[in-house]
Order: structure tokens, then sequence, then C-alpha cells
């Protein structure tokens, strides 16, 4: 029998990461202030490892959406145009709205311009990375996690424990394999898979003695190899989606629908701004510079969700998948 489908936590949580994230790079752009510069050296120290939490959230909530769809691989590059249209058409538009704004910030600079048409190209396919939005890489690792979860998913559901314990070794080996440098996704796939490992908790009818075994192992892997900051994130992440039941409040919440929109186009047009403004902001007043960033760059990302990301998603959920007989 399917669970119910409402995780309450998630867009708590990806609320929570979208506004650690923006802060994260904001509190870095302004720190050498006179006024609260702890403070925001200490924002840049604990908001590093929101990222974790967004892979976590993508490790389980994809296979959950899988399962609840009844997928079977006959759907495999059904699922893939339905992510491609969710996430690819607001990410052309970010990126767009990104070189145009470093195209008028090196004219205005005199400066060249580092992007070149072969550079957009391969921007356009997560190939490059603009400089002026590096925040992109992690579409490019979502991208690929996209890719791999589909096919990966019907092994886990036909052969849970293989999966389990042979599947997951063998990745978190080549996770530290020279492959890694090639496949980034590799590099972060430990995030993925404690979130695989927490849907399955999730949807288990039965009690995940084996699960929580591997979650366990996982954890400790997490701490050796990405440190306790990470671990902690991770942990919190999946205890959170699993067992809080709770409804979020509104702004939390809204803040996570708004959340993929807010991450696309925070970098280019808050540091922008920032860089803009320093000049005319006494150092003792960063922290007002620091919240008008955050407020104005909030306030267009509710406008690109509501225009862009939003139409795109509904087109995303007209596809169907090919139901097995």
């Amino acid at each position: 029998m399917l669970k119910s489908k409402k995780l309450t936590s998630l867009e708590i949580l990806r609320g929570i990461s979208v506004l650690a994230v923006c802060s994260n790079h904001f509190a870095n752009a302004i720190s050498g202030g006179t006024v609260l510069p702890g403070l925001f050296k200490g924002i840049e120290k604990y908001t590093v490892n929101s990222i974790d939490i967004f892979f976590v959230i993508s490790g389980l909530v994809i296979p959950y959406s899988l399962y609840l769809s009844r997928y079977t691989v006959k759907s495999y590059f059904t699922f893939v145009y339905k992510r491609f249209m969710r996430m690819h058409p607001p990410y052309l538009i970010a990126l767009a709205m990104t070189l145009v704004l470093a195209g008028i910030s090196y004219k205005i600079r005199h400066q060249p311009n580092p992007e070149t048409f072969i550079t957009i190209i391969k921007s356009m396919f997560y190939a490059h990375i603009p400089t002026s939005n590096p925040v992109f890489w992690t579409l490019r690792v979502e991208a690929q996690y996209y890719l791999f979860i589909g096919l990966f998913f019907v092994l886990l559901t036909r052969y849970k424990n293989i999966s389990l314990l042979l599947g997951f070794p063998v990745l978190l080996a080549l996770s530290l394999s020279p492959l890694a440098e090639s496949i980034q996704m590799l590099q972060y796939i430990i995030f993925f898979l404690i979130g695989i490992t927490g849907y399955l908790i999730y949807v288990s009818e039965e009690k995940p003695f084996i699960e929580l075994i591997v979650l366990t192992a996982l954890i400790i892997f997490v701490y050796i190899h990405k440190g306790p900051g990470s671990a902690i994130a991770s942990v919190i992440t999946i205890a959170s989606i699993v067992f809080y039941k709770r409804p979020a409040h509104n702004l939390l919440d809204f803040t996570g629908k708004i959340s993929y929109s807010w991450y696309l186009i925070h970098f280019p047009i808050g540091i922008k701004m920032i860089n803009l403004l320093l000049r005319r902001f006494s150092t003792d007043y960063y922290w007002l510079l620091f919240l008008l960033a955050m407020g104005t760059t909030y306030a267009l990302a509710w406008l690109f969700w509501r225009y862009i990301e939003t139409p795109f998603a509904k087109l995303s959920k007209k596809v169907r998948y090919v139901r097995a007989e």
C-alpha cells in the first residue's frame, strides 16, 4: 500500500537550505564590515553544509516520487524528459540573465568577458559553469543524479538488499576513485545514498533493520570523508523528513516553494548589487546591505517562480509515465 504523498518537512528544509545558501554567499561578500563582522563570518562558517541538505532531499524525494508513480524502466526516458521540463527551462532563463548581467558589468568596468560562444553552448548543457554564477555546478550534479536514479531505482526495487549491501559499497568506492573527477555526482553520491536509504525507511512496511544499519554506516562515512558538519546536516535532514509530520509555517513553506528560483538567481543579482553598493555604504551599515540583498533577491525569486518556474512545473506534471501491464 502506497503511503501518503505529503512530506510536510520538505518545504521547511528547502526553505532553510536556500536561506543558508544565500546568507552564506552574501555574508562572504560583506564580512569585512566594522559592525558585526563576527556575525557574518559565523553565518558564512555555519552555512557551508546547506548544499548537502539539498542533495539528501533529492536522494529521497526522486525515488519516492517514482515509487508513487509506479515507475518502471519503460518510463526511463519519460522520467528524464519530465525532469528536463521541470528544471532545465528555468535554468536556461537564469543562465541568460546571468550572462546579460555579467556582460553589462564587464563592459562598464572595461574588462574582457571570459564567456565565449563555445562556453555559452557548454553552459546550456552543464558542461561549463559561468564565473558569474558558480552555484550552477550543483545543477550538473543533480542532472547526473537523475540519469543515474532512473536506472538504479529499478535495481533498488527488485533487489533491495543486493543494492544496499553491494551496490552502495561499490558506489562509495567509486566516489573515492579517479572516476569521481570525471563524473562529479560521485563526489556527492554519499548524500544521495543517505536520501535513498531514508526513502526506503519511509516506505518500509516492516521494521527497516538493514536500512538502519546501512544508514548508520553512511553517516559514519560522511563523518570521516566530509566532516562532522555534513554528518549533522545529513542526520537532521533525514530525521526531519521521516519523522516530522506537522505543517510548515506559511512563510517558510513559501520560501521552500520558491527555493529553486531563489537559488538560480540570487548570486548574479545579489552579489552584483552588493559589489555595486559596497562603496556607497559605510562599513557600519554593511548589515543593511546584507538585508537589502536578501530582500531584493527574495522578491525577484517570487516573480521568477510565479512566471517562469511554475508554468514549466505544470507542463512537467502533464507528462505521464508508461504504466506496467
